[in-house]
This record gives C-alpha cells, structure tokens and sequence, in this order.
C-alpha cells in the first residue's frame, strides 16, 4: 500500500514566515501526492492526528510543523497505531527535541524525510496529556510561559524570548513548593528553584537540562534544582545552560536527581507545568513514561 503523508502545521508557532517556507517546500515533493493541515489551537494537531490513525491500516507518515508542542501533540495522537510514524518540520521558538539528533537542520529538508527510516521512542504523558520532549516547573515554566508571550515580538522571540523568561525571575519569586515522588519514593519535598522530567535532553532553545536522558529507555529523568541565590543563579546558570550541573563541584548538594518510570507532584498552590513549552495549571501531576510508544522519522545525518 502506498504511503499517505500528511503535514499538520501550526501557524502560533515560530516565525511568521514559517507558512511560506514550508509551502516551498511541499512544491519540491511534486509528484508526491500530500495535504495539508492548519491547526487552530491548542490540542487540534492531536485531535487531527487522532483522525487521521483511524481511518484505516494503510501506512500512514504525519510530519508536525511548529515546535515541539506541536511535535508532542502530533505524537501523542499517533501513539498505538503501528501503521504511524511521525516527523517534525522544526519552526517553532526552541526546535529543542531535534538536538538530540544534531539540531533542526537535519529536518528542514521533507523530501529527505519520505522514505526515511523511523525509530521507536518514549512519550511522557502528565495527568493525560501527551509530551514527547520535557516537562518541567519552576522556574523553566515561567520562561517558558515568557517565550509563548514573546515569540512573535520582533527582537524579543525565539530564543532571547526564554532569557527574558529567565531574567524575569530577578523580579519575581524564585521557589515553588512542592513534594515529588519518583517511582513511589521521595525525592524531593520543599521549596525547589527548578524541576525538569525529562525524555529529551533540552528546553529553551538549548538548555541543556537532562544531559543524561535517553529518549528511548523507558525512563524518566527527573532532576530538582534547590533553591538559590540571585548572585548563585547568575554565576550557575551558564553551567546549567551547558548541561555540566551534574559535573560541575559548584552543584554539589544543589540538585536531587533519579530516573524513573513514574512521578508524582504535589504542589503546595497551584502553579504551572509547562509540557513541551505548553502549559498546564494544578496542584497535584502525575507522569509516566510509555517506553518506545511512537515511531519517529529520522533522515540521515
């Protein structure tokens, strides 16, 4: 049977030039036959991917194109249908799930994509809902709450959208509380500055929060950040930002970390979880990860 390929593209993401590229290039798949899909808020890539998996058993290829809440979205849908696989057009403010595999620029190319292999990886789902990438709160949460506000401001989005994000935190307060549990046993329970639960390696346009996840182990990585000064923050955060927190003697009794399957969070006041830059409000989050649940298309190197 052949193939049917579907581009779902989320117009809230990234740049507003985005539309125009992609359409180049859909242009260069011709003779390919394709539709296109456009998005029209929060949870319609996953509501469009749904439909498409149902409609019967022929392969069927879904490429996300926005940033990684679309790509979670779109994944999240498609998880449990074998006859699915999943790619990304990254044009959204971060494009952090790609670096694992080089970075964006190895998915810009769609045509590179149609007969590209795919591999199995891991889905985060936090009280129901679908991430592909990282879920976090705290301090990461409200810059990315930040990035969302900004990313179409000229000068202010993209990346420098998640540092406004960062340098808000100056002015504002610094520590959640909350108790979190891994796999049944405590972790972490207080006041923290930070907590990423991660699949992928990096939020925020490249930081490189969760430099030890694997996104096809089956497992969680989940990292506390304790509380710190101001003048600790701005001496620690380009260590963060490199990923070397857990190398680095400046970190020593900073962090709790563990990998598990499932997490817990019980939060003293509502707050903000952010899933793969989108958010999410309560007091009490659940998460799991479901080990090798979607079948991701990877284009050579």
């Amino acid at each position: 049977m052949d193939t049917q390929h579907y581009f779902i593209f989320n117009p809230a993401a990234g740049a507003r030039d985005a539309r125009e590229r992609l359409q180049r290039q859909l242009d260069r798949l011709s003779p390919v036959p394709y539709t296109l899909l456009i998005t029209n808020g929060v949870g319609h890539a996953g509501e469009l991917t749904r439909e498409l998996c149902q409609q019967g058993s022929a392969p069927v290829r879904i490429y996300a194109c926005g940033g990684d809440g679309t790509l979670g979205e779109v994944a999240g849908g498609a998880r449990g249908h074998k006859h699915a696989a999943v790619g990304v057009w990254p044009c959204g403010s971060g494009n952090d799930y790609t670096r694992v595999y080089g970075g964006p620029e190895r998915f810009l190319d769609l045509g590179r994509q149609l007969d590209a292999p795919s591999v199995l990886v891991d889905l985060i789902l936090a009280n129901g809902r679908a991430a592909i990438n990282v879920v976090n709160l705290g301090l990461e949460a409200q810059a990315a709450a930040t990035m969302l506000r900004f990313r179409h401001t000229p000068l202010l989005g993209g990346k420098r959208a998640y540092w406004m994000g960062v340098l808000n935190a100056f002015t504002s307060h610094l520590t959640t509380s909350c108790a979190i549990t891994a796999d049944g046993q405590p972790l972490h329970e207080g006041q923290l500055l930070t907590a990423s639960f991660a699949s992928g390696q990096y939020i925020g346009g490249g930081f490189h929060c969760a430099p030890r996840s694997l996104n096809d182990d089956g497992l969680l990585d989940a990292c506390a950040i304790l509380p710190l000064s101001r003048l600790q923050l701005l001496r620690l955060l380009p260590l963060y930002k490199q990923g070397r927190h857990f190398e680095s003697p400046l970190f020593e009794g900073l962090y709790r970390y563990r990998q598990a399957r499932r997490v817990g969070i019980t939060c003293e006041q509502e707050t903000a979880l952010c899933l793969d830059g989108e958010m999410m409000r309560g007091r009490n989050f659940e998460l799991e990860v479901l080990p090798r649940a979607v079948r991701f298309i990877l284009p050579p190197a």
